[in-house]
């Protein structure tokens, strides 16, 4: 079951939600709860307890704890990269705020019942498929992030690096475990190296480039397999 928030201060945006809510349920065939949260210490409060969402419509304006803020908590601090955020506001101008924390929409004020549609059918479209996803472990907690947001994976010791579109951490665990299920979608270009195939956009001999600019070194041992996988695309 999808778990849903809402969290917004205006009581008659949250009644307007619950409605909109109501109507789409009845629409389409979808399996989820929704809940509504008046602050953002509310919903932190939720996730500090250990508590899990999907989704959540986040407003941005709070007289104490920002939206923004909250998301940069949630993403920085307790390292959730699963639960996804539609953005909710009145001003447009947020568009550098909003990227390190990777919202998956943005709506303004007020939302109608076609902008929920298209938020909810896009997030199953995108998310409830679990080949589009790494899991993995962190804190004695699973985590799981969409693999088209990770460019490429590094071994370190006993630890794993993650290079995404945005960051970079570090967790506890094997390559292999990780991309279990999903190694065709990887690509091995030197010992401990594995780059999403999807970000690739120009090999040599020698060396690919991704599609941030990075380049990395494919070792001699790799090169004609790199080559042949390649070819095959």
């Amino acid at each position: 079951m999808l778990r849903i928030a809402v969290i917004d201060d205006d009581k008659t945006l949250l009644c307007d939600m619950h409605k909109l809510f109501d109507r789409f349920i009845i629409a389409y065939d979808f399996d989820f709860t929704v809940e509504y949260f008046s602050s953002c210490e509310d919903i932190y409060a939720k996730f500090k307890a250990g508590e899990k969402y999907d989704l959540l419509f986040l407003d941005i304006e709070f007289p104490e704890m920002k939206g923004t803020e909250f998301g940069l908590q949630l993403r920085r601090q307790m390292k959730n990269y699963d639960t996804q955020i539609v953005f909710i506001s009145t001003i447009r101008d947020y568009a550098m705020e909003l990227f390190k924390i990777r919202p998956i929409a943005f709506l303004i004020k007020p939302i109608t019942y076609e902008d929920l549609c298209k938020c909810l059918q896009d997030y199953m479209l995108d998310y409830s498929n679990s080949d589009s996803f790494l899991e993995y472990i962190s804190e004695n907690t699973k985590h799981k992030i969409k693999l088209k947001e990770v460019s490429y994976l590094e071994s370190n010791g006993k630890k794993v690096i993650f290079h995404t579109k945005t960051e970079e951490f570090a967790v506890n665990g094997k390559i292999s475990s990780i991309i279990e299920g999903n190694g065709s979608k990887f690509l091995c270009i030197s010992r401990g190296v594995y780059v999403n195939i999807k970000h690739i956009i120009k090999a040599t001999s020698k060396e690919v480039t991704l599609e941030d600019g990075t380049s990395l070194f494919i070792s001699r041992g790799q090169q004609s397999i790199v080559r042949d996988r390649l070819s095959e695309l």
